[in-house]
């Protein structure tokens, strides 16, 4: 639609609304929400991320096809504007709250380190990188307890409103018909060909890159974009056949689309029922589509779905961590707070804001400048929030020098010098105390997870004189108890490891050998059943020890420690430990332990046995009482999750480790 009227900026009115759009970003919004609730009852509803993008490339490029300005200037200065009034205030808005409300309800854990970091990324719009480079996968852990894992979609549709400008001005300024402007099309086909399949590449080779980033993004934005550029003076005819196919194609997309399946190819019924839908909508009349989509209740949704978008992650992710989700009690409860907030975000920030005159009236310079500043703002807010976590934060977790592992003592009679470096794929400690006597023996501790764990332990023995050197990488264990599969690298990690070990000890030096040994009864977050062990490889772990043995030094082999049901940093709170998650408690027959781990301490006993060299170090007698495993001891809580020890574990450990040594 063109007008002669002039907007600030001199761009000139924008085309008009198409019935029906709301109701169809409510679908897609209401799948992603059910999704998240429960993946069980909607597997594929993640997709409806997938509907936005679609509809999100169709919507920006008609917003623009009626607009006119002086000059590619004053076209890109009004794009942004209103671009930045639609995405950013309630962003801002949320961002800010659930920051608050993160470092004062979320416990201190690595999952939770970058939490405000990232609400800091999104405020740029680069959240989605953010996630790449420390979370790896939508689909991990890190990314379902991050308040602002969904902001991901923001940054790929950002990068690409970067691009749209420049695009959408060459088209517009080339005559209907002509061939520089089917030269131009071609050239945003061809971007989408590609895009599809940097898509199907990057989703067998980096997932997560083709997850998060725009390369692989592309096409879906592009393929709306091209729908709106090329379907003018198109007539859809059979739109009632049409709608019916797309709408049962777009339905079964969100039951059936898989999580290895995607992007590629499990995003392209999905955007392609979106396209056509759209079609019919725009330029087939609409018909019984249009009516069904227009329902009251259904433009309601569509309407603040940007605010319901933002703010259902948001309740998603503070209730796993405090009340938990898993009753249809709560899950009602959970939408009935979406609903209300993302009502609220959409009456009181995102409505008067986008309308406001005085805003669209500034001058362009002030008026990105003042959204620059509130954006620092907010972003060091964030990162303000982060660092006052242990001073305002409720969880009992934030007490470092009881729950954190790596917790550093204050400087005793002698002072240690602790130097970290990157070490394939884990991490190499050093602890060198200032006074060691010359020729001291060395401890090498080489481990998974439960190695770094030891770190205030170790921290302890090299403040009597020992100098440590710890090797560490998660999952990453020196004896196989099991047939579990290694991690990528872990392989290279403790050959590279045990390599240095051999070549730095001494006849009389120290080797101590953590790891996770003992079954654990459920997975850390999903609360899941775990499978049981296959057969320990025993010859192949021996050969190992036998290299090190050569050397005349003592191995200690960590016995399997008891493990709890449940993870105590989840539970600490009094909001948080009614949640069912933390039902199955922390309180274990030591009748009960003792079995658990039966299997993998005869793996360790045979490798004793065949090797006599080798000692066996066991913890349990000194974490559990007569009667039961407990995971508090005076008040105090001996772990950290449900296996490895706390700052209060290590600390119990010290004196019974330190008589180990002096053997």
């Amino acid at each position: 639609m063109r007008d002669g009227r002039t907007m600030a900026g001199g761009v000139g009115a924008r085309a008009g609304h198409i019935a029906g759009i709301d109701g169809l970003r409510a679908l897609a919004v209401l799948a992603v929400v059910v999704f998240h609730l429960d993946a069980r009852w909607l597997p594929g509803g993640f997709v409806g991320v997938d509907v936005f993008f679609v509809i999100s490339g169709f919507v920006v490029a008609h917003s623009v096809a009626g607009v006119r300005a002086r000059s590619f200037g004053a076209y890109c200065a009004g794009f942004y504007r209103r671009r930045f009034l639609r995405i950013l205030p309630a962003l801002y808005v949320y961002v800010l709250v659930v920051a608050l409300a993160g470092v004062l309800l979320l416990p201190t854990a690595e999952v939770t380190r970058f939490v405000e970091l990232t609400g800091a990324a999104a405020v740029f719009g680069l959240s989605n990188v953010a996630l790449l480079w420390k979370a790896g996968d939508y689909f991990a852990a890190a990314s379902d307890y991050n308040s602002f894992t969904q902001t991901w979609s923001l940054g790929v549709e950002e990068h690409y409103y970067l691009l749209f400008p420049a695009v959408s001005w060459w088209l517009m300024r080339r005559p209907q018909g002509g061939r520089a402007r089917w030269w131009g099309i071609g050239a945003v086909g061809l971007a989408c060909a590609v895009s599809l399949g940097a898509a199907w590449w990057f989703t067998q080779h980096w997932r997560a890159f083709a997850f998060f980033l725009l390369p692989a993004r592309l096409w879906e934005l592009g393929i709306g974009m091209l729908l709106r550029w090329l379907g003018e003076r198109v007539v859809v005819r059979g739109g009632a056949w049409w709608s019916g196919v797309a709408l049962a194609a777009l339905l079964l997309s969100f039951g059936v689309t898989r999580e290895d399946a995607f992007p590629w190819p499990g995003a392209l019924l999905p955007c392609v029922a979106t396209v056509v839908l759209l079609a019919v909508l725009w330029r087939g009349g609409g018909g019984w589509l249009a009516r069904v989509l227009g329902v009251g209740v259904l433009r309601w949704v569509g309407a603040i779905s940007y605010s319901l978008y933002l703010w259902h992650w948001g309740v998603v992710v503070l209730m796993r961590w405090t009340v938990g989700l898993d009753t249809l009690a709560l899950k009602a409860l959970a939408v009935g707070l979406m609903l209300a907030l993302g009502g609220a975000s959409y009456r009181w920030v995102e409505v008067p804001l986008r309308r406001d005159r005085r805003l669209m009236g500034l001058e362009t310079p002030a008026f990105f400048a003042g959204f620059a500043v509130v954006a620092v703002v907010v972003a060091a807010a964030c990162v303000g929030l982060l660092y006052a976590k242990p001073w305002i934060g409720l969880a009992a977790s934030n007490d470092a020098a009881v729950w954190n592992p790596a917790f550093v003592p204050a400087a005793g009679a002698c002072a240690v010098a602790r130097g970290t470096v990157d070490f394939g794929s884990g991490w190499r400690v050093t602890y060198r105390p200032a006074c060691a006597a010359a020729g001291a023996r060395r401890l090498f501790v080489v481990g998974d997870s439960h190695a770094g764990a030891y770190a205030l332990l170790l921290h302890e023995v090299a403040a009597r004189g020992m100098p440590v050197d710890l090797y560490t990488a998660g999952g990453c264990r020196v004896i196989d108890v099991d047939d579990a599969v290694l991690p990528p690298g872990c392989a290279a990690f403790r050959a590279r490891a045990l390599a240095e070990v051999r070549a730095a000890a001494r006849s009389g030096d120290v080797v101590f050998l953590p790891g996770l040994y003992t079954p654990l009864y459920r997975t850390l977050w999903d609360g899941a059943a775990l499978r049981d062990a296959g057969e320990a490889r025993i010859a192949e772990s021996e050969a190992r020890l036998r290299a090190v043995l050569g050397r005349g030094v003592t191995v200690i082999v960590e016995a399997p420690k008891p493990v709890m049901p449940t993870a105590l940093f989840r539970c600490a709170d009094w909001f948080n430990r009614g949640s069912g998650y933390c039902r199955p408690g922390w309180h274990v027959p030591r009748a009960e332990a003792e079995a658990r781990r039966r299997r993998p301490l005869a793996a360790l006993v045979a490798i004793r046995r065949d090797l006599p060299g080798v000692r066996l170090w066991d913890p349990l007698p000194v974490l559990c009482g007569a009667r039961f495993c407990d995971g508090y001891r005076d008040g105090k809580p001996i772990y950290y999750d449900a296996h490895h020890l706390s700052a209060a574990g290590n600390r119990l450990l010290v004196p019974a480790f330190l008589g180990v040594l002096g053997r």
